[in-house]
């Protein structure tokens, strides 16, 4: 629909939008406008940048795709490392292949080693039993000392003992007797 058939002007030359009638029968008024108007059904909407970059893409395809590499043409990765690699890139690519390599090797020496140490038949846990004894001789004493307060509260008469801190005192012959084992 061409819009500007529909434009007019008045006596005085001015461009104006003519009134047409509504479907309930009532009347749009005159709209005056400036020359070049355009009404706001017919401007197309706004594309950003962005938007119209990717109707691109989508209309053309990803950048850069030639499309499918017969397998002849197709290089390896190490032929494209080799030919793409600086200087640099080149010197560290040797540096972790050595390192690959001795590693191999300490897991070859690793081997020979765990066998020559379980030949020698070393006792670990004896070396490491005092530390444990020290430690249990000292939580079986704490736990004493815990029973030892509260005993001390009942006999007072400040605390009435629930069904868990009788067991707690119920434990006492068990935890010096754990005790006197250690010892």
């Amino acid at each position: 629909m061409n819009f500007e058939a529909n434009l007019q002007r008045d006596a005085q030359g001015r461009l104006f939008i003519p009134p047409t009638q509504r479907p309930d029968g009532t009347w749009r008024p005159i709209k005056y406008v400036k020359e070049g108007y355009i009404p706001q059904d017919e401007v197309d909407s706004y594309r950003s940048k962005g938007k119209i970059f990717a109707e691109g893409v989508k209309a053309v395809g990803v950048p850069g795709y030639a499309g499918p590499v017969k397998q002849e043409e197709r290089l390896t990765n190490a032929d494209l490392n080799q030919t793409k690699m600086s200087k640099n890139q080149k010197r560290r690519q040797k540096k972790k292949e050595k390192r690959i390599n001795d590693a191999l090797q300490t897991d070859e020496d690793a081997e020979q080693l765990s066998s020559k140490v379980a030949d020698l038949n070393v006792n670990v846990a004896s070396e490491q039993k005092p530390v444990d004894v020290e430690k249990k001789k000292k939580n079986l004493l704490k736990k004493l000392r815990a029973i030892d307060d509260l005993q001390k509260k009942v006999d007072e008469g400040s605390v009435t003992p629930d069904k868990e801190q009788i067991e707690k005192l119920g434990r006492r012959k068990e935890i010096e007797d754990k005790l006197s084992a250690l010892t």
